[in-house]
């Protein structure tokens, strides 16, 4: 029970916190790194795509369709709208979500210490764990409008997150004092918003954010599968606390760029200098279905600890293709290069993911990924050795309710996955290979 008074506390203490720097607006969420999917395709959204007010979807500069009417909202603000505050939140913009999710992972070759070697988050072999309890409360700025009107629109998003998760995904300078605990509080998010009247409209961001790299995220209502890629745990950062710029230049083409103290860095800096990172997304057919998206996205600067002079690259390239009502694929590739990451000697690392969704009806949906990362110098993965891993997913999402108000954002994925390795990698080094079977449950309120 402590833990789950440790959940609401926080919570209220979030909401607190952001309601004192939003005002009203309208939009949502992140345009790449949260939300670069086509509607969605391979994330848990499968019932009810991005038209719900209280499921985030991506902010736009440029004018846009209207959207379709709001079907019902997630249970908070379902039921917040039942209250006298509903007319405020209406008004106001502000709205209030979170999810939890468990999980279970059994790897076939009983790892050492049951920490299985090359996962992400769900790293402990037989064991049920609260992976993440996450509570957000944001103001969406409407951009496309302060332009139009000639107004600043002002919003920002606070999200705080507690559970097994958040020990692998810290910032610098935040809850620094967690030595070895293993259910752990994260700050995951805490920006504000301007909607400026420039142009097509732009967003400026300031705070700590997620990173617009890669194709899946830290919040598993994002992701297609319970695990997680190398790509997104070895290859790119996790957060970045700075100030983006937004900018949507018309239907088809959008870019984001700023300067951000660095990888997973927040209020303490390990170098004292910032680096540069920037996207540019392309929709080539964005008002017609099917649809395909193109995201290249980079990072630019020094990222060692006391290191203000070696200029890490690394360049991500995300596609995806919605075949049709059904189908979708994406491919996720990512290069980098570290100078003298190991000593004298430069690093570099790279590699390849593809994924494919299809949807069988509104109470199951597979997905599947591929994927290929070679760690050319055994940097990233820490076994100072060239180390080419792969690894096969296939797992579902299934929706038990898709039809009932509350129970249609329960959602249940299990999964089954094999990794290899060139060299003994698994199970204490000792294993080219592993199996792993794993389950997890997500509940969106």
């Amino acid at each position: 029970m402590s833990h789950w008074k440790g959940v609401i506390g926080a919570a209220a203490c979030a909401a607190l916190a952001a309601a004192g720097l939003v005002r009203a607006g309208d939009a949502d969420y992140r345009p790449a790194r949260d939300e670069l999917t086509l509607t969605r395709p391979l994330s848990l959204d499968i019932v009810e795509p991005a038209t719900n007010p209280a499921t985030p979807t991506p902010p736009t500069s440029a004018p846009a369709e209207p959207a379709p009417a709001p079907t019902t909202p997630k249970p908070l603000m379902n039921l917040i709208g039942h209250t006298p505050a509903a007319d405020f939140f209406s008004k106001t913009g502000i709205n209030m979500y979170g999810f939890f999710e468990g999980g279970y992972t059994y790897s076939a070759s009983s790892p050492p210490n049951n920490m299985i070697t090359g996962n992400v988050f769900n790293t402990s072999h037989e064991e049920p764990i609260l992976d993440q309890a996450d509570f957000s409360i944001e103001r969406v700025v409407d951009a496309a409008a302060a332009a139009k009107n000639h107004t600043i629109d002002i919003g920002g998003r606070a999200e705080v997150i507690y559970g097994y998760d958040t020990k692998y995904f810290h910032s610098n300078g935040l809850f620094d004092y967690y030595h070895g605990t293993e259910y752990q509080w994260d700050l995951n998010q805490a920006y504000i918003d301007i909607g400026l009247p420039v142009g097509n409209g732009l967003t400026v961001r300031a705070g700590k954010m997620v990173t617009l790299l890669g194709y899946e995220v830290i919040n598993p209502t994002g992701d297609p599968l319970y695990s997680h890629s190398y790509l997104f745990g070895y290859a790119i950062p996790f957060t970045n606390t700075g100030i983006m710029g937004i900018y949507s230049l018309n239907d088809q083409w959008a870019v984001e760029g700023g300067v951000t103290r660095g990888w997973n860095q927040s209020t303490k800096d390990n170098n004292g200098a910032i680096d540069a990172m920037g996207s540019i997304t392309y929709t080539p057919n964005a008002k017609n279905e099917p649809n395909t998206k193109f995201a290249l996205a980079f990072t630019e600067g020094p990222e060692a600890a006391h290191d203000n002079h070696d200029y890490w690259t690394v360049i991500d390239l995300i596609v995806a293709k919605q075949l049709n009502a059904k189908t979708t694929v994406a491919l996720n590739a990512d290069y980098g290069d570290a100078p003298h990451g190991l000593g004298p000697t430069s690093a570099q690392w790279f590699g390849t993911a593809v994924y494919g969704q299809y949807v069988i009806n509104d109470y199951v949906t597979l997905n599947a990924r591929g994927e290929w990362y070679d760690d050319n110098n055994g940097f990233t993965l820490g076994t100072g050795r060239n180390m080419q891993v792969y690894e096969a997913t296939l797992g579902a999402a299934i929706t038990p309710a898709p039809a009932n108000d509350y129970l249609k954002w329960l959602q249940i994925r299990p999964e089954v996955r094999f990794d290899y390795a060139n060299h003994r990698y698994f199970d204490g080094a000792t294993d080219y290979y592993q199996v792993q079977f794993a389950i997890d449950a997500i509940f969106q309120f």
